[in-house]
């Protein structure tokens, strides 16, 4: 099976699990330049037509499950997100955007061992 399939698959399985059914989902395989942090994934996210795109690094790591699903992650506290992002000093966003990053892979734990 491709790659671009098996990430489509998998998408779909966490869309379903998390019930983002009503979501216009993809995914998209790019090179993540940021040489200052490794990436592995990101999203982009139009609320107004509820869709979202995934995206992930061409490198295989075995984690794709994973990225996946943090990213959706992210989506699912979008609004959230967005609205405590506006009201942050800039001098803050560096605090701010590290503790989201563990707050996203603390759920994202924690539903993959549910998961099993």
């Amino acid at each position: 099976m491709k790659r671009n399939d098996k990430l489509k698959r998998i998408l779909k399985y966490w869309q379903i699990f998390l019930n983002l059914q009503e979501w216009n989902l993809k995914i998209e395989e790019c090179e993540f330049k940021r040489k200052d942090y490794p990436q592995s994934g990101d999203i982009k996210v139009d609320l107004k037509n509820k869709s979202a795109k995934i995206l992930i690094s061409k490198e295989k790591t075995g984690k794709d499950k994973t990225i996946i699903l943090h990213e959706l992650v992210h989506l699912i506290l979008w609004n959230l997100d967005s609205f405590a992002e506006k009201r942050i000093l800039k001098k803050e966003k560096d605090t701010y955007f590290g503790e989201l990053e563990k707050t996203v892979s603390t759920l994202t734990k924690i539903i993959i061992e549910k998961d099993k």
